[in-house]
Formats: C-alpha cells, structure tokens, sequence
C-alpha cells in the first residue's frame, strides 16, 4: 500500500447495483441472462459493505477519540486503538473509516485528483493526511521509518537515524494528521527486537503529536497484549474494542436482527417471492449457527446465497443455503456446534 494506492480506494466511486428485475421479467430471462444478472449483482454486493450496527457504533466511538485527540497540545498525544478478533472485520471497518476521514480532510486539486498543498513557502506537495501501514512479523524499528517513506514514494535506503529523520520529514511535508499501524499485534516485547520497535513507535506518536497528527494502533486481540500493556502506551490510551454479533443476550440478538434487518433492504428487493422477516425472523438462528456472527462471513452466505437463487430460480431456503461455501473457520465452528448439539441431546432410542 502507498499514498497513491490509498487515494484511488478512497475516493473511486462504488458501482451501483443494477435495478430489481420484477418477477415476471426474471422469469422470461433465459438461463444465460439469469447467470450474467445474478453475477453482475455478486460482484457489486462483494465489493461494499452492508450497514452493521456494531461496526458503525466502534465508528464514531473512534471518530469521537480522534476528534478529542486532535485538539491536544503539540507532544506525545492520545494513541487511539482498535482491537478485535481475527477475521471479525476490523481492517475493513479501519479502511473504510479512515478513508472517510481522507476524503473530508482532502479536494482533489493535482493530477489525476491527487490532492497538493504548501507546506512551507516555495514548496508544494502531495496532501496525504492519513498514512496506513501494515506491520509484518518481526519488523525492526527501521523498518517502521522505511515504511512511512515507502507510503509517501520515497526511497528507503539509509541508516535508520537518517531515515527516521527522513519519515518524520515526510510526515510533515505531506500534512499526515493520522497514521494508521495495522496488525500491531505483531508489536513483541520478549525480544530485544521487538522492544526496540515498540518503544520506536512510542517516538512516532511523539513525533507526529508535534505535528498535530494523532497514531492508531489496530491488530488481533490487541488488549491485554504486550503493546497496549506498555505502561507509556497504556497512560496516553484511547482503547477501542468489538467482537462477532452474539445471540446469548436479548440485546445481543437485537443488535443481530438489526444487522440482518440491513441485509434484507439490501438484497431482498432483488429476490422474487421474499418478504420483511426472512433473514431477521426465519433464518436469523440458522444464519448465526452457520456464521457465529462474523460479518465477511454472514454477508458471503447471503449474497452467495441470493444470487445463486436468482440465477438457479431454486427456493430461497436452508437446503440453498447449506450448499454455499464460507470460510473454513466457520466450518470448524458450525461443525463443533453441531457436535455439541448432538452430544447434549438424549438418546430416545434407550428409553
């Protein structure tokens, strides 16, 4: 990922899903326009989020800490963070929160769009005010800097003081108010290595708080893990946390049915003979079990599942529904609950 890269995602403009075709017009189709119709709505269904009430309520909690953040004195700020289980969603919720944030800190004003700026007299550059990166294994605190340059196109070669001297420069050069570390859970203290990165990126927030840009930190089961736990971190932290969609609570399966609820106004227009409650009433326990909650997961089942319905013409129901892939880790899962399921039901068989 580099800046360039970063403003083409944040700001192309999403295709638009065709219109509904009504029941009638779906049933003249030929087989081969019923395939094209249902691939067409897949591949744009795919590519967009649907509403999750969860996911939009860590949003503004998020958009509100940055908001607090961004009105500290110049200095070490509010490190903000993200923390969430693997695969729940959270890289997706980031991107498309921060991109937000670009899009409103930005207008489109050099080639191709890109948005310039002066950050001093007699100089003109690229406005890039959020910086994503992803931590790899093992990173080293110099890898860190040549990442920074690396987003904002610059060479990475040099010793690592020269080139964190480099990053902070380019930081302000290009007006960065936000960088954004992903898979910080990568972060490790049990090393020499690891503690130099931390304490590496304890500079960045310090740095970039002198700029009047704020860090987030994002990764897997991030509280209670060895960065966040970093005494320097843990006083300055705006810490942030969501989990799958649960139905063990009433609140729980009301947050469910509202996420489903948003499902439903997204693909049933499209799906003939479906009505209100489908998803939200009929299938909300089924869709749970198959999915344990996990948006990436629940939205593939259902836009899988809809579009093969459109194109097949077959009933809307379990039997469509069991045929449709997800990923493996849901699988397991559904399997265990099954097992379990089993195991807890008597045999009337010995009675």
């Amino acid at each position: 990922m580099d800046s360039a890269l970063w403003h083409d995602q944040a700001t192309i403009t999403p295709e638009e899903p065709p219109p509904p075709e009504p029941t009638a017009s779906l049933a003249r189709m030929n087989q081969a326009a019923r395939t094209a119709y249902a691939a067409h709505l897949r591949r744009v269904w795919r590519g967009q989020p649907i509403t999750s009430p969860v996911h939009d309520r860590v949003a503004t909690q998020m958009t509100q800490a940055l908001e607090s953040a961004l009105l500290e004195p110049p200095g070490a700020r509010t490190v903000v963070s993200l923390s969430a289980p693997y695969s729940s969603g959270k890289s997706t919720l980031v991107k498309q929160w921060a991109q937000g944030l670009y899009r409103s800190w930005t207008t489109p004003s050099g080639a191709a769009g890109r948005p310039r700026w002066d950050p001093a007299p007699g100089i003109t550059a690229d406005l890039v005010p959020v910086c994503y990166l992803t931590l790899l294994s093992e990173s080293k605190s110099k890898d860190l800097y040549s990442q920074i340059l690396a987003f904002a196109g610059y060479p990475v070669t040099g010793v690592e003081r020269a080139l964190a001297l480099r990053a902070v420069t380019a930081l302000r050069n290009h007006g960065v108010r936000l960088v954004i570390l992903d898979d910080a859970h990568m972060l490790r203290t049990s090393s020499v290595t690891g503690r130099a990165t931390l304490n590496a990126v304890k500079h960045l927030n310090t740095e970039l708080g002198e700029l009047g840009g704020v860090l987030m930190l994002v990764g897997a089961d991030l509280t209670g893990g060895e960065a966040l736990n970093d005494p320097q971190i843990r006083g300055r932290l705006s810490e942030h946390t969501f989990a799958p969609y649960e139905i063990g609570s009433v609140h729980g399966r009301e947050l469910w049915q509202r996420f489903l609820l948003a499902c439903e106004h997204r693909l049933l227009p499209y799906l003939p003979g479906s009505g209100p409650g489908l998803l939200t009433t009929r299938h909300a326990a089924y869709l749970w079990t198959r999915t344990q909650g996990f948006v990436g997961d629940t939205t593939r089942l259902l836009i899988d599942g809809v579009t093969t319905a459109i194109s097949s013409g077959v009933p809307f129901d379990r039997e469509l529904l069991d045929q449709i892939p997800v990923s493996q880790r849901a699988n397991d899962e559904h399997r265990n609950h099954r097992r379990r399921t089993t195991q807890r039901t008597p045999d009337r068989s010995a009675v």
